[in-house]
C-alpha cells in the first residue's frame, strides 16, 4: 500500500505541515500509522480527505464545520462547491489522486467529464497544465516516484495524439511554417505535442520533428521551404541554463537566414539569466505565455 509522509501531504495540499498536525490532533481528521521510528505515515486515502478539507476549507469553510461532517458528507460538499466554484481545484485533485494511486479509470472518467463540459482546451490548460507543473515539484521532493509521473504523463499523452489525429493540417510549401521539436537529450514532449494540436486544429502549417533532434537537421529541415519558419522548442530539462547562450548562439549561427525565427519556453528559458542574442530568437519563461502567442 502507497504510503505518504506529512511533507508530502504538505506538497500535494497546500496546506503547511503544522496546520495539518493542528487538524489531525484538534479534529481527528487523520489517523496516521507509525513506522519504528515513531515518524507518521498516512494512506491514500487520508491524501483524499486532506486535498478535500483543503479544498473546502480555500472556498470560505471553517475547519470546524468541514471536521464536522462524515465522510460521505464532506465529498457530497466538495462535489456541490466544486459545480460553483470557479476554480477547477477539485478536479485536479482526482487527478492526482488518479496519479499516486494508478487509477486509470478514475483519471479518464475525471478528463472525459470535465472535457465534455469546458472542451479539450479547457482540460489541457486549466488541469493537464497544472497537474505536470504540480508533477514536477512532487517528483522533486520526492513525494512521488518517477512510475507514477509516466503514468499520468502517458495517459495525457494518448489524449493529445488523439486530438492531434482529428485535426487536418494545411498542405502545401507556401506560407509560414511551424517546426516543433526538441534538443538533444530532450524527451519530454506532452508540452510540444499540445502545441502541435493547437497549430493543426488552427489549420497551420507545421511539422513535428519530435523528441532530440540534432542542431544541424534543423538547417536541413529549413532548406525544404522558401518561406518564413518558426521554430519552437519547449526547454524541461536540455540545454541547461548555463548551457543555453551558448546553444541559442549556435543554433542562430546554423540557421543565419533572417526568414527564419526561433520560439523557446520551458523550465530551463525560466531558469537562464540570458538575453536573447539575436531579434529572431524569442525567450518566454512561462509556457502559459507561449500559448497566449498560438492561433
Amino acid at each position: 500500500m502507497t504510503r505518504f509522509s506529512i511533507r508530502d501531504l504538505e506538497n500535494f495540499s497546500g496546506v503547511k505541515a503544522h496546520t495539518i498536525r493542528i487538524w489531525e490532533r484538534r479534529y481527528g481528521l487523520l489517523e496516521p500509522d507509525r513506522t519504528d521510528t515513531n515518524i507518521r505515515t498516512y494512506s491514500t486515502d487520508e491524501l483524499k480527505t486532506i486535498l478535500n478539507v483543503a479544498f473546502l476549507n480555500r472556498h470560505g469553510e471553517k475547519i470546524s464545520k468541514i471536521a464536522a461532517l462524515t465522510k460521505a458528507e464532506r465529498d457530497l460538499r466538495v462535489k456541490e462547491v466544486a459545480e460553483d466554484a470557479s476554480d477547477p481545484s477539485s478536479t485536479l485533485n482526482a487527478l492526482k489522486l488518479a496519479m499516486v494511486s494508478y487509477d486509470t479509470d478514475l483519471f479518464e472518467r475525471t478528463s472525459d467529464t470535465y472535457r465534455n463540459h469546458e472542451g479539450f482546451r479547457a482540460l489541457v490548460e486549466r488541469l493537464y497544465v497544472p497537474l505536470l507543473e504540480t508533477v514536477g515539484v512532487l517528483w522533486q521532493s520526492n513525494s512521488i516516484c518517477p512510475a507514477q509521473e509516466h503514468f499520468a504523463s502517458y495517459l495525457i499523452r494518448q489524449k493529445l495524439v488523439a486530438a492531434i489525429d482529428s485535426a487536418r493540417p494545411l498542405d502545401g510549401m507556401e506560407g509560414l511554417q511551424y517546426v516543433l521539436y526538441l534538443p538533444e537529450n530532450e524527451i519530454h514532449e506532452l508540452g510540444l505535442l499540445y502545441l502541435h494540436y493547437r497549430l493543426r486544429a488552427a489549420g497551420k502549417r507545421v511539422i513535428y520533428l519530435g523528441q532530440s533532434v540534432p542542431m544541424n537537421d534543423l538547417a536541413q529541415v529549413a532548406e525544404q521551404f522558401p518561406g518564413p519558419i518558426s521554430f519552437i522548442s519547449v526547454l524541461t530539462a536540455y540545454p541547461s541554463s548555463d548551457d543555453l547562450p551558448q546553444y541559442l548562439q549556435k543554433l542562430r549561427a546554423i540557421l543565419p537566414d533572417q526568414r527564419v525565427e526561433f520560439t523557446f519556453s520551458g523550465a530551463r528559458v525560466a531558469a537562464a539569466s540570458c538575453a536573447p542574442p539575436d531579434p529572431g530568437i524569442h525567450l518566454m519563461p512561462r509556457f502559459r505565455d507561449l500559448l497566449a502567442t498560438m492561433p
